[in-house]
């Protein structure tokens, strides 16, 4: 009878979901804090977001940006709604592209991480400037630093998926 009442396999996918959202902010909050490279720190989530988005789909890569958005906002200093806004959607879009339009490999997933963040750092340039008056010079080179310090460990974001996308 219980067996009727849940379907296991989802519940093992939110599950997986959700140790995956807990590794990346952990890397991201003990990781990150740590290293930086001319006061600037990488940021990792969006690849997160970008490869759940490839792997499950458009709308539960909108959910796991959603999970993602809020844990985000929560860890930064900012108390901001940017990343819970922005995250859902870009795990929506690239949901959507690679449903019906790219391919579930590791240079996909890379181009798609880098879009990722580029969105991600231009929307805080944007806020930077609009809101705290900040120079759009030097905080478009601060994003572009971000962006070269996050590649790396980005592309090990893709790693629990390679088998997968192996068989498939």
């Amino acid at each position: 009878m219980l067996k009727e009442l849940f379907e296991w396999k989802k519940i093992r996918g939110a599950v997986q979901c959700a140790v995956y959202l807990i590794a990346v902010m952990f890397l991201q909050g003990v990781l990150f804090t740590r290293l930086s490279v001319f006061g600037v720190k990488g940021i990792i989530t969006p690849a997160a977001v970008a490869v759940m988005g490839m792997q499950m789909g458009g709308v539960k890569g909108a959910v796991f940006g959603i999970f993602a958005g809020i844990f985000s906002d929560m860890s930064f200093s900012e108390n901001t709604v940017l990343f819970t806004l922005l995250f859902p959607a870009m795990g929506f879009l690239v949901g959507f592209l690679s449903e019906f339009y790219i391919n579930k490999n590791f240079f996909t997933f890379m181009v798609m991480s880098v879009a990722c963040s580029i969105l991600t750092a231009l929307a805080q340039v944007f806020r930077a400037v609009l809101l705290s008056g900040a120079e759009l010079l030097p905080a478009l080179l601060t994003a572009l630093l971000q962006i070269l310090v996050s590649l790396l460990p980005m592309a090990v974001l893709y790693l629990p998926f390679r088998k997968r996308n192996a068989n498939e």
